[in-house]
């Protein structure tokens, strides 16, 4: 092992020093709140986030290769040295990139892991985005003492390309918990009350970030020709994002203003699954979808593209898988759907979904990232 590789040896003091980060504070919030707080009965836990009520914020920008992130590199390469953590635990795509090129050339560096949420391209990659996204993962590769992956593929990613230098896991993501069926209290009127959605209508519905990843056009698109053919459905989008311009004028270009709900975000989610009768998926490429996981849980019907991670969670169970952007394909599984007449929260049980439940998942994972320590 070179010298500029060597990670910082604990040092004798009482609590490990540990650094928890991710591109957005919200990122931290949502999906790794327990396990900070488990961590800090323990050790020294500080964050780093673009966000405000973190230790150190940080502005990551969400193009990769935007030069304002060359600074970001810098600033963090400075808290690296001054803080000499024990471990950094990683999350995002972003934040993981960007925290470990800032290693490079230390002479002392603290233990890494990454926990991959999805890896950001297939392999082999498709386009030249995609191999440099490739490529700065193995650029980081000695930065990164261990990896934990969230689906099959990108297992088997990491370990065909050497993405670190020790032990890669398959963990069944951060854990989820069942959405609580008391919180429709909190919205006396309902989703479909306020959309003016009548109970003859099917309202597919998809909860997630509106990006060209996610796919949502696919979706718009769909429903114009599934409504063309005489189907009674509608589409909520339940999310924000940068693609949100570009979806309402393609819903205004196809004379969906009434039949296309763009909603925001929407916290808690579960009186807007509860209005849904069919949960659609069109997504390009995911880790272990938090929100395809809420939709079983509520026992939606799921119609969802054959995409690692979606994969993952539907081959051994009742839902429906497409290929990725085949709309005859998609819109078969939709009218066949209709045709059944199976609709709403709890019409499909799920049983593989119980492995994946935050208490089923937490002790597991919490092992793990105290062992990056060590």
């Amino acid at each position: 092992m070179r010298q500029t590789d060597k990670p910082i040896q604990q040092e004798a003091r009482k609590r490990p020093k540990i650094l928890y980060a991710a591109s957005t504070q919200s990122h931290l919030v949502r999906f790794h709140q327990p396990y900070v707080d488990a961590l800090r009965e323990s050790c020294d836990v500080m964050l780093m986030a673009n966000g405000q009520d973190v230790d150190f914020p940080v502005g990551f920008e969400k193009s990769l290769f935007s030069p304002a992130n060359l600074g970001a590199v810098l600033r963090i390469r400075r808290v690296l040295k001054r803080e000499r953590f024990d471990g950094v635990i990683l999350n995002t795509s972003l934040a993981a990139f960007l925290i470990r090129a800032a290693m490079i050339g230390m002479r002392r560096r603290p233990r890494v892991l990454n926990i991959v949420h999805g890896y950001l391209f297939a392999d082999p990659p498709r386009g030249l985005r995609e191999r440099l996204l490739l490529r700065c993962e193995k650029l980081t590769a000695k930065q990164t003492d261990r990896i934990a992956v969230m689906n099959a593929e990108d297992l088997e990613i990491t370990r065909r390309h050497r993405l670190c230098r020790g032990e890669v896991r398959l963990m069944r993501g951060m854990g989820f918990r069942m959405p609580c069926a008391g919180q429709e209290s909190e919205h006396p009127v309902s989703p479909r009350e306020q959309l003016s959605v009548s109970p003859d209508d099917w309202l597919l519905t998809f909860v997630g970030e509106l990006s060209k990843r996610k796919n949502q056009i696919f979706l718009i698109r769909a429903l114009e020709r599934l409504r063309r053919e005489g189907l009674p459905v509608r589409l909520m989008l339940v999310g924000e994002g940068t693609e949100r311009e570009a979806l309402e004028a393609e819903v205004g270009r196809l004379g969906l203003a009434q039949s296309v709900f763009l909603v925001g975000n929407r916290e808690p989610v579960f009186p807007y699954l509860s209005a849904a009768d069919l949960y659609v998926s069109a997504s390009r490429s995911e880790g272990l979808p938090f929100n395809l996981m809420e939709a079983m849980a509520c026992g939606l019907p799921v119609i969802a593209s054959d995409v690692k991670g979606q994969n993952d969670l539907l081959q051994a169970s009742p839902g429906s898988l497409y290929p990725p952007d085949d709309m005859e394909a998609f819109c078969r599984a939709v009218r066949s759907a209709v045709e059944k007449g199976r609709r709403g929260c709890g019409v499909v049980s799920y049983p593989t979904l119980e492995a994946y439940r935050l208490e089923a998942v937490f002790a597991e994972n919490l092992q793990l990232m105290k062992g990056s320590l060590e």
